[in-house]
């Protein structure tokens, strides 16, 4: 470009900064303080800033942002139209000031710069959050704001200085690395090459080693103020603690959890499992008089005897539908009498915090399976189908157990042939070697009495009987279904009326 393009230039800058000042030939010949244009935008510190205007050698000082000082006497250059300064590395970007005995003359516009910071230090390299890690470099107090892993940013500093800049890591920060972002005319953003660790908590203990429902669990370890919530193993999430320190944390067990694994969690949402379980103490059975599956057990006195039976609520006895609540008790032994239509199974405790203890009795007809198709849930290679129709079925119901704690509900609808079914589909299929019998055990909902349920085993069909109210024990001898030598799929069908059935211990005899 022409010398006689540059100075065109620089006028019609000089015009329009006049215009936007609303400067007049009249101002031009006063002893008025006028600024016409500053500038250049986008020089770096240490390089000169030129002010252009009229009895500019009556300024006293420049102020630049933030609070930086230049007196007259540091201009580079002072006349009556032009005063130079050199920016100074504490410069800040924003609005300049001049100062004279006519008043401040603030610009209209911003001063910038282009600024090559330089991150040299990071530390620590492990932090704990909540403590503060210091930036170390040149020009980092142009940094305008720190993210960490995760992308939680940080815009608010501890402090701030040419050579350090010092930022509170947050809690929700991650390892990883961090990012910077810089003000200027032409922003940065810089990533750290190695990554910044923080700090998490560690368990070194839990106790006591057995602990009760509703009782408080200690964890000892570091940083365990850190720690936001315990997910227990049941799922339950505790956010409030009974106390909490670095070292120690303090939390009441939910009356629902089980045995297993702890889950801490911090504020970033990373998670630490200790290495020692939760271990919940639970009413516990060793032995029972009478104990002969062959004796006679209805109205008999039943002796349990065991570890911290003081615990058991009520007992419900298989085969009965009423859980018995009236029983002699201490920590090492129950007296209970056995009510009428007590099948062999599982009894189950219901402990004073309503958690349910499976006991598996040793008296009365008892159901071993030598291949189990259903026992808690499908089990080998069988899986189960929703049915057809308007049948529903669950395959994890409560309401009625024959054996354990859980149950299959298959509720029928007013439609002819609905089913509960299981299958494996594809897999490999159950085989019958050994087996004589094919067997389940069914349980009535109300207006089931009498009612027929059409047991179809790998296309084969037997009519059965319901007995409402109570549990019955099937054996279908497999010479009644085909002989088959597997067994690939199972299903129980209505006979048109709509009722609810419960079905337990399914396989082969």
């Amino acid at each position: 470009m022409s010398n006689y393009k540059i100075k065109n230039a620089f006028w019609s800058i000089l015009m329009l900064t006049c215009f936007a000042t609303a400067c007049t030939k009249d101002d031009a010949s006063s002893s008025k303080i006028t600024l016409f244009s500053f500038g250049p935008s986008g020089i770096q510190h240490g390089d000169k800033v030129k002010f252009i205007g009229q009895n500019l050698d009556k300024v006293t000082s420049v102020i630049l942002p933030t609070d930086v000082e230049i007196p007259a006497s540091q201009f580079a250059t002072k006349t009556s139209t032009l005063l130079e300064i050199v920016v100074p590395e504490e410069a800040q970007a924003g609005t300049v000031t001049l100062k004279t005995t006519q008043g401040d003359i603030v610009t209209k516009t911003t001063l910038n710069f282009l600024v090559p910071v330089n991150i040299t230090s990071i530390t620590p390299a492990v932090v704990k959050p909540g403590n503060t890690i210091s930036i170390k470099g040149t020009f980092v107090d142009w940094i305008t704001s720190v993210t960490f892993n995760a992308g939680v940013e940080v815009t608010d500093f501890v402090s701030k200085s040419h050579g350090e800049v010092v930022v509170t890591v947050p809690a929700e920060a991650k390892t990883g690395f961090i990012t910077f972002e810089t003000g200027g005319t032409k922003p940065l953003k810089i990533t750290t090459t190695d990554p910044l660790t923080v700090t998490l908590p560690t368990v070194s203990a839990i106790s006591p080693a057995s602990v009760k429902h509703a009782e408080n669990l200690t964890i000892t370890g570091t940083d365990l103020d850190l720690v936001t919530s315990i997910t227990f193993p049941d799922k339950t999430k505790v956010t409030s603690f009974v106390s909490q320190t670095e070292t120690q944390l303090v939390v009441t067990v939910p009356v629902t959890t089980k045995s297993g694994a702890l889950t801490l969690t911090v504020a970033s949402g990373v998670t630490i499992v200790p290495t020692q379980q939760l271990v919940i103490t639970l009413p516990i059975a060793t032995s029972f008089s009478p104990s002969d599956p062959n004796a006679q057990i209805d109205g008999a006195t039943l002796v349990i005897t065991g570890t911290d039976l003081d615990l058991v609520k009520s007992i419900k006895f298989p085969g009965v539908a009423t859980e018995v609540t009236t029983f002699t008790q201490s920590s090492t032994q129950i007296s209970i009498v056995i009510p009428n239509g007590t099948m062999g199974g599982t009894m189950i405790f219901t402990t004073i915090h309503d958690f349910k203890v499976p006991v598996t009795v040793p008296f009365g007809n008892q159901l071993t399976l030598l291949s189990v198709i259903y026992d808690e849930q499908p089990e080998g290679t069988f899986g189960a189908g929703g049915g057809w129709g308007t049948t529903s079925s669950d395959v994890a119901s409560t309401d009625f157990v024959r054996v354990g704690t859980k149950s299959i509900k298959a509720t029928f609808g007013s439609d002819y042939g609905g089913a509960a079914q299981f299958g494996t589909w594809g897999k490999s299929p159950l085989s019958v070697n050994g087996a004589t019998y094919f067997a389940f055990s069914i349980y009535g909902g109300a207006g089931t009495d009498g009612k027929k349920i059409n047991v179809n085993v790998s296309g084969s069909q037997v009519l059965v009987v319901i007995a409402a109210g109570k549990w019955t024990d099937v054996q279908i001898p497999l010479s009644s279904v085909g002989s088959p030598t597997t067994i690939s799929e199972v299903w129980f069908q209505d006979q048109g009326w709509s009722g609810t059935v419960y079905i337990d211990q399914i396989g082969l005899k």
